[in-house]
């Protein structure tokens, strides 16, 4: 007799899934950091990348990236940085996976924004914004992740 209910979808199968999309991004972030001053020394890059995609980039994100994120390339190197640490280690861990990937598609949404890679062709972009958008709908940290725990101690429900 199956304790299961109907309908419901085992969430451990999101794990390899889970466990990929936290890992890259936790290497990016990493990668990021180690360039030294905490991700500041990741600001020239940082500006090269939006000066050199500032023709191709989305005409509503292009004033955005000229009076913003230019002018402050050291403090968004920070936040990109430390962003996209936390975020993955958040879905590899399954702690507030749906935050976690929320804030995902938000990177990776203004990463495509910035280069004007359309998304709704197919591409990594895409994919990871397809795999983000699953993994926070299917609230996956519950397969075997940091959520199941905290969703069966029922202490915290939002965003597990």
């Amino acid at each position: 007799m199956s304790t299961s209910k109907p309908n419901s979808f085992p969430l451990v199968y999101l794990l390899p899934l889970r466990l990929y999309v936290g890992l890259s991004f936790m290497i990016a972030g990493q990668d990021k950091i180690s360039m030294g001053g905490w991700g500041a020394a990741y600001a020239t890059k940082l500006y090269d990348f939006a000066l050199a995609n500032l023709d191709n980039a989305f005409s509503i994100y292009r004033p955005f990236l000229e009076s913003v994120v230019m002018p402050n390339a050291a403090a968004f190197s920070i936040f990109v940085a430390w962003a996209e640490l936390l975020m993955g280690l958040s879905i590899f861990l399954g702690l507030f996976t749906r935050l976690g990937a929320a804030f995902g598609i938000f990177l990776v949404l203004n990463y495509t924004f910035a280069t004007g890679h359309p998304i709704w062709l197919p591409g990594v972009d895409a994919a990871y914004i397809w795999a983000l958008f699953t993994l926070m709908i299917c609230s996956a940290g519950r397969g075997l992740g940091a959520d199941q725990i905290l969703r069966s101690r029922k202490r915290i429900r939002l965003f597990t």
